[in-house]
């Protein structure tokens, strides 16, 4: 019997060839983006879930709260391990990392590497990582000493072993001329679904070296610059270690929290957790958002209705085709269990069918889609997706069909053999409903793509408070002597008629800036203390960037003081500090750390992260000479490509072993946002297939409409009705269809973008606008879908309508 019924639907999909492709276009269509998406979401959710005992891994965080504000930061100081360890008994291991970039050296071989981290030998234990070669418990216990990853072994050494061979590292080195680390051990290149990453594993014990009382110093407790994980023994409860953090920070740091009124308190994250549902201040890489993660698994499962509602318009539509085969086969005895069979197996055999060449579509979507998330995707062909391909394939084709089936197998014989079937109210209701439903969803992904593109112009366009434009940024990566040769460096640039300024800063105002403690008194004297960013600089800073001086003035070099006791803040800084404006902030006493003077100019506030977060109070001092990390050239000629060699070429004069290096600081502006990028691109790309999808649902509905009133236009063309006037009453019931899904896609719409936009600090307001251009487009989107068949039905000969008759 299934035999007989799969011979037959394979017939019955043959003989309607156009039909046929468009159920398999749109299935294949929604399959694929449904495992993209699967894809995508399995990735994020599978963060760090790697590691043997990732359930019993957990990352020490700290919320800090001062007098003027409260934070939550993801480092914490290097003390914290070993106490936590010798406090806690249920606690069994602990790691401290340093994450770093740096210039590594072999030979003639010399590049900037990202993801250098340094850490403790437990490492290994607490994270499952197995070296491929050297001995694993030993190979970080000493000082200057590196693991490397397999891709860097092979960068670096070739077919070579590396063990046991030196490499250099400008990081942590005493002289700024590269430190040599010995090789003791290669690594398996770790995978990308983690919340760190590396390349180099740099041996925690160095800091010992280098600073003997890193430990001891009265200050240590609240160097907070490391991240501290914990391996909690078996059947141990975080919940219960937690609440006994606080007493544990009051025995260590109590006695100095409260003489500089700066209170801590910590908490456990599972590291499972941190990629989706971590936000804090210094995250070690950028985090995901669960609500991202949400938003995609509702749109593959938005894909996969539209692509069901699809086949049954479809199937529905092309019902009056078949009203004599079922009225034939009634007539010859056929029960309508058998005919729902029959249907429910045509619809399965398109869906499986669409299952193959869904499999085709992701194979070439997939270089297209890796480009869009800006990440490999290395699970895609894995048994979880394709069971959960299969599993969405099975239920699109027994939910698609399961409707046309119970409608066509009822049809009454007598009136089927005689052409003479209608559509019942229900019937017509419920595919009108279906219509609504796919574009009450495509009108609120058009809208998402308006306040997305919206948002992203907002960020591209705001004033940051500084000048971004034309801004060359140099990487000093701890060369000494550009650190020593700088100002020749400068002299020769500036005699350039193509360079208008030259600073160097210890930071970067990209991606955010550490902090300190700091000290001053309110507007009436009182004392106060904060947290409150740092920014080093030299005396062309402010000019070179363009920030605007709004009280005071900017640093002289004439003036001694100001390179040891000077202080330029920002306005968010005399806010949180009590002062009336920031007049009043000029010449108050302010102490950052060890450094102590007075404040000496206000500046407008500029951005110095991305617009997700607010402006904190910043602090701008003058670094010690030849303290700097950055070099950033004011260019201002539009030959940008002979500026870039004249800089490099100066470069090589003064410093030929420092390697060159530049970027622009708009670009490293614009990688503030790679998350909202890729979810624009992916929102963008999903909405175009969903609106296809939809489409040709609308087709089928249109076709079957077209056909169900073809003897009624032959009428009214015969009584004089034109062909407009034909094209407007077929087309005015669907456009009013994509009118009432506008006006329930208009409130979701704004419910669920302005949420998205709450995300962000500083956003836009959204428009109404936006509204009547996404309804505007689904409108104009079906008028052209429907016009076809409108058209076609128009121009038909009245006769070829009534000579059934």
């Amino acid at each position: 019997m299934f035999r007989n019924h799969l011979t037959i639907a394979f017939r019955s999909l043959a003989r309607g060839k156009i039909y046929t492709f468009l159920n398999v276009a749109g299935l294949s269509a929604g399959l694929a983006c449904f495992a993209l998406i699967a894809a995508w979401v399995i990735n994020e959710l599978s963060y760090d879930q790697h590691f043997a005992h990732h359930e019993r891994i957990y990352r020490l965080a700290g919320t800090v709260t001062t007098g003027s504000e409260v934070f939550s930061q993801a480092v914490s100081s290097p003390p914290m391990a070993a106490a936590l360890i010798n406090d806690f008994p249920e606690i069994e291991n602990a790691t401290r990392i340093d994450e770093n970039d740096c210039i590594v050296r072999r030979g003639e071989k010399q590049f900037l590497e990202d993801d250098v981290l340094f850490v403790d030998q437990s490492f290994f234990d607490i994270f499952s990582f197995e070296l491929s070669a050297g001995n694993q418990s030993t190979a970080l216990q000493d000082p200057f000493t590196v693991v490397l990853t397999e891709s860097m072994a092979k960068k670096y050494f070739g077919a070579e072993n590396p063990v046991g061979q030196e490499i250099i590292l400008f990081v942590y080195d005493r002289d700024g001329r590269g430190a040599s680390y010995k090789v003791t051990g290669v690594i398996p290149d770790p995978p990308a679904n983690s919340h760190f990453t590396f390349k180099f594993l740099g041996s925690f014990a160095t800091f010992d070296a280098l600073v003997p009382d890193l430990h001891t110093n009265r200050s240590a407790w609240f160097w907070n610059r490391y991240y501290t994980y914990l391996l909690l023994k078996e059947g141990s409860d975080p919940a219960q270690l937690t609440a006994k953090l606080p007493a544990f920070a009051k025995r260590h740091m109590g006695e100095r929290m409260a003489e500089m009124q700066m209170f801590y308190d910590y908490q456990l994250q599972s590291v499972a957790s941190i990629h989706l549902g971590s936000d804090l201040r210094y995250e070690i890489r950028p985090t995901g958002n669960i609500n991202t993660v949400y938003i995609f698994i509702s749109i593959g499962i938005f894909i996969l209705l539209i692509a069901c509602i699809n086949y049954m318009n479809l199937a529905t539509a092309r019902s009056l085709h078949r009203a004599r085969e079922v009225g034939v086969k009634k007539v010859a005895g056929a029960g309508r269990t058998q005919l729902i069979r029959q249907f429910l197996t045509e619809s399965l055999l398109v869906a499986f069918i669409s299952f193959i060449f869904s499999l085709f579509l992701v194979e070439l979507a997939q270089p297209f889609f890796e480009q869009l998330i800006e990440t490999k995707i290395s699970n895609l062909y894995s048994s979880k997706i394709i069971l959960l391909l299969l599993s969405a394939t099975v239920f699109t084709g027994f939910f698609s069909g399961l409707y046309p089936a119970f409608v066509i197998s009822g049809f009454q014989p007598i009136a089927a053999l005689r052409g003479a079937l209608k559509s019942t109210a229900s019937g017509i209701a419920l595919r009108k409903g279906l219509v609504i439903f796919q574009f009450t969803v495509s009108i609120i992904l058009l809208f998402g793509i308006g306040v997305i593109q919206s948002q992203m112009t907002f960020i591209s366009e705001k004033d940051l408070g500084f000048d971004q434009e034309s801004l060359l940024v140099l990487e000093v990566n701890g060369f000494s002597e550009v650190q020593t040769g700088i100002e020749n460096f400068r002299n020769e640039l500036l005699e350039n008629t193509s360079i208008s300024g030259l600073t160097v800063s210890r930071g970067l105002i990209v991606h955010g800036l550490g902090n300190a403690h700091a000290e001053t008194i309110d507007g009436r004297g009182n004392p106060v203390s904060s947290s409150i960013y740092r920014l080093g600089v030299d005396h062309h800073f402010l000019p070179v960037y363009g920030m605007d001086i709004l009280a005071g003035r900017n640093f002289e070099v004439a003036l001694a003081s100001d390179s040891v006791g000077g202080f330029v803040l920002n306005e968010a800084a005399v806010a949180a500090f009590g002062w009336e404006d920031a007049a009043s902030a000029i010449g108050k006493p302010f102490r950052r750390g060890d450094r102590e003077g007075q404040v000496i100019g206000v500046v407008k506030d500029f951005h110095f992260a991305s617009l997700q977060e607010t402006i904190d109070p910043v602090a701008i001092t003058i670094s010690p000479r030849g303290r700097f990390s950055r070099i950033t050239v004011r260019i201002n000629t539009a030959d940008i490509p002979a500026t870039i060699a004249l800089v490099e070429a100066a470069w090589q004069q003064h410093f030929p072993e420092a390697l060159f290096r530049y970027s622009f600081l708009d670009e490293r502006l614009g990688h503030q946002y790679r998350s909202e990028r890729v979810f624009r691109q992916l929102f963008s790309a999903f909405v175009a297939i969903s609106l296809l999808i939809a489409c040709l649902g609308l087709f089928g509905l249109a076709a079957y409409a077209t056909r169900q009133r073809f003897k009624e236009i032959g009428i009214r063309k015969v009584l004089g009705a034109t062909v407009p006037e034909i094209i407007v009453l077929l087309s005015a019931d669907f456009l009013k269809l994509v009118a009432i899904a506008f006006l329930i896609a208009a409130p979701l719409g704004y419910y669920i973008m302005d949420r998205w936009l709450d995300t962000f600090a500083y956003r836009i307001n959204i428009s109404w606008e936006l509204f009547f251009l996404s309804g505007g487009l689904a409108l104009l989107i079906a008028l052209l879908t429907v016009s076809y068949q409108a058209i076609k039905t128009a121009l038909t000969n009245p006769v070829d309508a009534l000579r059934y008759e």
